[in-house]
């Protein structure tokens, strides 16, 4: 009887472990029940036929860390033939042939052979060591054990059957299990950044059509303008302003844009959820109008939340997308559409509500599973089970249910940031004051766009600057070389050779001046490119003229 409670709590200990490192845990803890001082637990892998060990123990300190973590079936080892014969095999003779020889030794064949430094692990026999089978027959891992009720040779028989072939049994089963669920939760995140990645796409390609109206808007502004200010130089005095201003919208809407795009970082961050919210909203506004969707929008001051900004503005912009195929079936005088942020303790709530038809009940009650949608073909209804699932890891949820009468109703609720926690979203660096220009001081501007170099020395030169420009790397190469320049402005975009790396070649040809960057792609993902060390600064385009001032007044005179 007492055998047998102890078999069915190791049966239950192993049964409820999910993860490898309970299954071994647990493992551990039975052997010393069973009267084992040293054990070695490997598993392994069924392509190479490597073991790769996950613990060994004498004495109960665990010595993992003085061994070899990984290593190939040997034809010496016994271990070798306990595989071969899907069994455990017993030494029980210290004096057996091979056993504690050194590597290269002749060892009888079938003979019990181990390595010294596997020999010195289990202190020496008697040991046994084995294959762990799983649920098929098929080995998953394997056994070492030694230190038997002190120092006493192993039992055949307790290896054959019983409490202790009993526990090997439910181990290497065990051990398969936690395999398959590692296995398979890394299968589920990979397909999980898969449709991060499909939906991120998606959601830059439904913005792009608004993006692109409202770019054509700008630009047209900008085109007129300039056509007024050829007339006269007192109508170019009054239009440069208006350009000025419809240029940093085009920026602002593209750096938008990029927001959207950037990849979701590994690491939690702390996001500004009334910003990003804003963001989308900016972008689908054209849409909106289009589709004669009346927006009521209210958003409070709320404090930063705790999330991924980049997953934040995939699903805002999934539930305002899902909210508009909803409306497109309503009449146009019904079609309304309401956000709201608002704080609620310590978590911030955002809420979408359209006026549409609803979620079907049937719908609601699996609306966050994988492949439940009602849209027709095209749509694998992924988008709101990605969020779902990628919300849980940050204390964050998305519900949903039905208004009073019709229409949807989403509401995600989010865990308010610490006020001591930084925002993770780059904040742009607050110009410094610009220095008056020393007579002479000499620029170099690199840039593939040979109106981006012009521009940039008619801006600069009247200023006191002696400026030269190259329109390709190898060009400005060979001018750094020649010429002892101050500092050098070099575009990151550029054919042949990226920008990234002309800071490293101009120093290996002993340029010592300033390095500024300038670059009209994302600087998040930017800064996290170690290249960019090598420069002084990132000048983000489009930029204005007084920037420009500031970032090279700043840098020569440190």
């Amino acid at each position: 009887m007492e055998a047998f409670d102890l078999l069915a709590g190791l049966t239950a200990r192993l049964a409820s472990a999910a993860r490898l490192d309970d299954v071994v845990n647990a493992a551990l803890y039975e052997i010393v029940q069973l009267g084992f001082g040293a054990v070695w637990l490997a598993v392994l892998d069924p392509q190479t036929g490597a073991l790769t060990t996950l613990k060994r123990v004498i004495d109960g300190v665990d010595v993992t860390h003085d061994a070899s973590r990984a290593g190939e079936l040997d034809m010496r080892e016994s271990i070798d033939r306990g595989f071969r014969e899907r069994r455990m095999i017993n030494v029980t003779d210290p004096d057996a042939p091979g056993i504690g020889d050194p590597a290269g030794a002749p060892v009888p064949a079938g003979g019990p052979g181990l390595p010294r430094a596997a020999s010195e692990t289990t202190r020496n026999p008697p040991f046994a060591c084995g294959p762990l089978l799983g649920s098929r027959g098929e080995p998953v891992g394997a056994l070492g054990l030694s230190s038997y009720l002190g120092h006493q040779p192993i039992p055949d028989a307790l290896l054959a059957h019983g409490l202790v072939r009993a526990f090997i049994d439910h181990l290497g089963i065990a051990l398969e299990r936690a395999l398959y669920l590692a296995g398979l939760d890394d299968s589920l995140r990979k397909a999980q950044a898969m449709v991060a990645d499909d939906a991120r796409a998606k959601a830059v390609g439904e913005l792009a059509a608004g993006v692109a109206h409202d770019l054509n808007n700008l630009s047209g502004i900008a085109l007129l303008a300039v056509g007024v200010g050829q007339r006269s130089p007192a109508d170019a005095a009054r239009v440069l302003p208006r350009i000025e201003r419809a240029n940093r919208a085009i920026g602002d809407l593209v750096a938008r844009l990029q927001r959207v795009a950037r990849p979701q970082s590994a690491e939690p961050e702390v996001a500004k959820l009334h910003e990003i919210v804003e963001d989308i909203l900016i972008m689908m506004r054209p849409i909106l109008r289009e589709q004669l969707i009346d927006i009521d929008v209210e958003i409070a001051a709320v404090p930063p939340v705790r999330c991924d900004a980049v997953l934040i503005h995939r699903v805002v912009l999934n539930l305002l997308l899902n909210a508009q195929d909803a409306l497109a079936a309503m009449p146009s005088d019904r079609r309304r559409l309401q956000l709201r942020v608002r704080q609620d303790h310590d978590t911030v709530r955002l809420v979408v509500a359209d006026s549409g038809p609803g979620i079907a009940p049937a719908m609601l009650a699996r609306l966050f599973q994988p492949f439940a949608t009602t849209k027709g073909s095209g749509h694998l209804g992924l988008g709101l089970a990605a969020a779902h699932a990628s919300l849980q890891p940050f204390g964050a949820q998305i519900e949903a249910h039905n208004a009073p009468g019709s229409g949807a109703v989403f509401e995600v609720t989010l865990v308010a940031a610490p006020a001591s926690t930084p925002v993770s979203s780059p904040q742009p660096r607050p110009p410094a004051a610009a220095s008056e220009p020393r007579r002479r001081d000499k620029i170099l501007a690199v840039d593939d766009d040979p109106d981006v170099v012009y521009i940039i020395r008619a801006y600069l030169e009247p200023l006191g600057y002696e400026v030269s420009t190259a329109t390709g790397p190898a060009q400005a190469l060979e001018a750094v070389s020649a010429h002892g320049f101050d500092l050098v402005l070099c575009d990151i975009g550029m054919p042949g050779q990226s920008g990234l790396e002309m800071p490293r070649e101009m120093r290996q040809r002993g340029y010592r001046g300033k390095l500024v960057l300038m670059t009209g792609w994302d600087s998040h993902a930017l800064s996290t490119d170690p290249r960019i060390a090598e420069c002084d600064t990132l000048l983000k385009k489009p930029f204005l003229g007084t920037e420009l001032i500031d970032a090279i007044g700043s840098l020569l005179a440190s």
